[in-house]
């Protein structure tokens, strides 16, 4: 892979990032496309002979998991048996949004970062 192919993909993963953190609502298979193409973005990296940092922060990439199913806490169990399941789907709801924009957003921060160290060396 030549170093300008792989300066696109890191600028294009940002872009897809930019792109998932701005909608209302994040789509499961929006995520699924964005972990699988940050996957292979990472093996891609890794398979590339580059310096011990910037190994270190490839490393440090953590997958995406667009199966995320919370489980909820007691009191909204109970809730969600007294409401016939509606507190326990909000709540659900709102924990994987929550998740999926703090991993998409940490994942485009550190390829950004990759990106950098990349450009300065």
């Amino acid at each position: 892979m030549s170093f300008e192919n792989l300066f696109r993909q890191l600028v294009d993963i940002q872009y897809q990032a930019d792109k998932i953190l701005k909608s209302k609502i994040i789509e499961e298979a929006a995520i699924e496309d964005f972990a699988t193409y940050s996957k292979d973005l990472k093996l891609r990296l890794l398979t590339i002979e580059l310096n011990e940092e910037l190994s270190i922060h490839v490393n440090d990439i953590e997958p995406i998991d667009p199966k995320l199913n919370p489980k909820p806490p007691i009191v909204t169990t109970i809730l969600g048996a007294l409401s016939f399941g509606v507190a326990t789907k909000r709540y659900r709801s709102k924990k994987r949004q929550e998740y999926f924009r703090e991993n998409v957003m940490a994942t485009k921060n550190q390829y950004s970062f990759i990106d950098t160290l990349l450009k300065e060396s």
